[in-house]
């Protein structure tokens, strides 16, 4: 159906369609009387579109080439950025808890050492015993759970024996061995202990040094012996070496300097682990390295294959005081040190259980100014050592994000420091003697789980979907342009035919014969009580008159679908008619309850009509009421076809135009004759639908003077601007909102203020169209459908 304006296009086209006509008739063909030169006017407008396209395509495929390029380097960035960022948060996450961990388990095992000796200090207070002659009871059940606590294997304690209390000393350690009995038994009913408990040991009664492969006779050092009296576990003895009873431990091997520190300064001192040999040539290091590994292994349980690792040394001073907590340190002179306890364990022990299952990769290396470094890595719960020496991977040494350096003194204060604090309140440990310092390093292993090649496989997507979203471009665009090609000599050939044929004044001549078709009319009322009748034949013209009637009160309602164009293009043919047959089936619906008469549909336009064909006095109200149902019930269909259809249907909106006025309705008889509209109240619709908002009713001035003639005017809200309309110049038009808000601010007036001062006012309402989509007009009708040949 056809409703045809003056001047104007179809209301149906898009604007992108508006363009490419005003483009087109821009460049419109000049002819010349000479036919043969308006062809080849025709060929040089044609040559030079073409070379503007060829440019553009150079454009759209630069324009790809560098989004191409710049996705890809952004997308390999991001991401690879993106996984080291989480490589450096995640190790400094387990780096964290190695060291927090770290200093719980020390101050663990220093608490454990205090509360020990504070046991052999009261049992001495208690027993009125004189250091050193003291036989702790109970003393391997007591040393059992100190080693539990303190993650070692052996607990040994030292006295100090001045040179004339030697004899006295040798005395006592010879009648007082029930000791050693006493911890045979507890190992032998200790779940834990898996090595023999049936031996006999070679027991030495006086003090004894162990130089060598021999025993010796030991020397005062520092005016003093100090003989290792009590111990747990009992060992049996091996190789040449007698049961540690008596053994001065003044001849320790590299232990005497940190006990001496201990004894000196009245702290922890943690002597360097002794068993790592690195210079195989000197065969001091090797052999006590084969002495003290062959000394721990009397004590532990190793897995099959497991390395026995580092062996370390506690040496903590037994001091001779009861009279606080906290040991008062500033009178080191008054704090006498009685003896001295030793304990050994593996370094291995003091780190296992620090970090979670699935932290994987954590590289622990200790060192110490004295003695060599030896290295550890973490996974999770399982602690291996990689060896002696600094053996983390110096590929991480530039970036300082990927490393932690403390010292284990500065670990313990944190820990001291902590919200949780430190139970420990004995000695310090020892910072001038030997200090050992915890490095942490990332693994390679750690690396990979964390930076992989993740992002070089989505830039390789990524640059594949360029590639190939170019080469699919290179084919239409060639397809296309062969098919351009194609319909540009065809049209330049028909266009010489035609004007070949006809003259410009002749050919103008048939065109507007053509336009003046519209002579033939009968009852107005006879055709709409028989519209449905397909029995209507061609009217030669002059034997009737035309089917035509003037409607002097009548209101128009024009529509069209917002975002309509880009939906449609995603849909096949039949889902787009099933969506607008289900949406304007329900206006149809409406229509009919409203009394509003339907015109037609064309596309995605909709036009109805009040006051036709019988006359309605509250026509423009009626019609605002049919808007306003129409927006909110298209909010409910394309809701509901959503799920069928996609989320973006949802997104469509209706805008919608209203203009009253006189309205010439008939009927155009013929093959195919419909009924149609006239007038330029329908322009004046259109004007107001294409420059109308989203989701609102726009209405003219007309329209507004017939709804507060009704006592509607509370439901106007003028415009902040004005539009400017083709043939019509400047125009206040308004905007309906007929809520029931609106109606209570307005007090229920009638009457509107020309002059609005809201300033809250939308920005879309203030906003007019750049451009007034163009309209065909031929008189005053509007031309509801296309004629295709026209625009070929």
């Amino acid at each position: 159906m056809k409703v045809l304006f003056e001047d104007e296009p179809s209301p149906v086209a898009t604007h992108e369609e508006e363009d490419d006509r005003d483009d087109s008739s821009g460049m419109g063909l000049q002819e010349d009387d000479d036919n043969e030169s308006g062809v080849l006017t025709r060929e040089r407008i044609a040559q030079r579109e073409s070379q503007a396209v060829f440019y553009l395509r150079l454009m759209v495929m630069a324009v790809l080439v560098a989004s191409a390029a710049a996705v890809v380097v952004v997308t390999y960035l991001y991401m690879s950025g993106a996984e080291q960022d989480e490589f450096e948060q995640r190790f400094h996450s387990d780096a964290d808890k190695v060291l927090e961990s770290v200093g719980k388990t020390w101050d663990q095992v220093l608490g454990a050492t205090d509360v020990f000796v504070l046991q052999l200090v009261a049992y001495a207070r208690v027993s009125n015993s004189t250091w050193p002659f003291i036989n702790m009871p109970n003393y391997n059940l007591h040393a059992g759970k100190l080693l539990k606590l303190s993650k070692a294997f052996v607990a040994l304690t030292g006295v100090f024996v001045e040179p004339e209390q030697r004899d006295d000393w040798e005395l006592f350690a010879s009648q007082n061995l029930d000791w050693i009995e006493e911890g045979k038994r507890i190992q032998e009913i200790d779940p834990d202990w898996n090595k023999p408990t049936d031996f006999n040991n070679t027991i030495h009664y006086k003090l004894w040094a162990f130089e060598g492969q021999t025993v010796g006779e030991p020397q005062p050092y520092l005016n003093n012996y100090l003989p290792l009296w009590q111990q747990h576990p009992i060992i049996p003895e091996f190789g040449q070496q007698p049961m540690a009873v008596n053994w001065d431990a003044w001849f320790l091997p590299a232990a005497s300097k940190g006990i001496e520190a201990a004894a000196k300064n009245q702290v922890a001192a943690l002597v360097p682990a002794g068993n790592i040999a690195m210079n195989q040539s000197n065969d001091f290091e090797v052999f006590f390295k084969k002495y003290a590994d062959t000394f721990t292994e009397q004590y532990v349980d190793l897995k099959e294959g497991e390395a026995i690792g580092p062996v370390g040394t506690m040496a903590y001073p037994i001091i001779d005081s009861l009279d606080a907590i906290r040991l008062n340190r500033t009178q080191l002179d008054s704090n006498k040190v009685v003896g001295m306890q030793l304990f050994f364990f593996r370094w291995r022990n003091m780190l296992v259980g620090l970090l979670p299952s699935d932290s994987q990769g954590i590289v622990v290396v200790v060192t110490n100014p004295c003695k060599y470094p030896f290295t550890f890595q973490l996974d999770g719960n399982d602690v291996i050592y990689l060896g002696p020496g600094d053996l983390h991977d110096t590929q991480f040494d530039d970036n300082p994000l990927l490393s932690q350096h403390v010292s284990l003194f500065d670990i313990m204060q944190s820990t001291k420091e902590s919200e949780d604090g430190s139970a420990y309140t004995g000695v310090p440990l020892s910072t001038s003697y030997c200090p050992q310092t915890i490095h942490i390093y990332p693994s390679q292993s750690m690396q990979d789980k964390y930076v992989t090649t993740d992002p070089l496989v989505f830039t390789l997507v990524a640059l594949s979907i360029f590639l190939f979203t170019s080469t699919l471009f290179l084919v239409y665009d060639c397809i296309v342009a062969r098919r351009q090609r194609i319909v540009m000599e065809q049209a330049i050939a028909s266009g010489a035919i035609v004007s070949s044929l006809f003259p410009e004044k002749v050919k103008n001549q048939l065109y507007k014969e053509q336009k003046q078709e519209h002579k033939k009319e009968q009852s107005m009322m006879h055709f709409l009580q028989n519209r449905d009748d397909d029995d209507q034949d061609g009217v030669a013209p002059g034997s009737s008159k035309p089917l035509a009637d003037l409607f002097h009160n009548t209101t128009i309602f024009m529509a069209d679908l917002a975002g309509f164009t880009a939906w449609s293009s995603k849909r096949t043919p039949c889902e787009v008619f099933e969506m607008l047959e289900a949406l304007y089936g329900s206006f149809d619906k409406i229509a009919r309850q409203r009394k509003v008469f339907k015109v037609e549909t064309i596309g995605d336009s909709y036009v109805a009509v009040t006051g036709i064909p019988e006359p309605q006095a509250q026509h423009a109200a009626i019609m605002v009421r049919f808007a306003q149902d129409c927006i909110a019930k298209m909010r409910i269909v394309t809701k509901e076809l959503a799920e069928h259809f996609g989320e973006d249907t949802m997104d469509l909106e209706m805008r919608v135009g209203l203009n009253s006025g006189s309205t010439t309705a008939g009927v155009l008889r013929g093959e195919k004759g419909r009924f149609q509209l006239f007038g330029d109240t329908i322009n004046v619709a259109s004007r107001m639908e294409s420059n109308g908002v989203k989701g609102r009713i726009h209405v003219s001035q007309a329209t507004a003077d017939a709804l507060i003639a009704v006592g509607k005017g509370h439901w106007l809200t003028p415009r902040v601007d004005k539009i400017v309309a083709k043939g019509k110049g400047e125009m206040q038009t308004y905007l309906v909102d007929v809520s029931p808000s609106k109606a209570l601010s307005s007090g229920g007036t009638s009457t509107i203020s020309r002059s609005s001062n809201s300033g809250a006012r939308s920005k879309e309402e203030g906003v007019l169209a750049a451009r007034p989509p163009k309209e065909s007009r031929t008189g005053n009708t509007l031309n509801l459908d296309f004629k295709a040949e026209m625009w070929v």
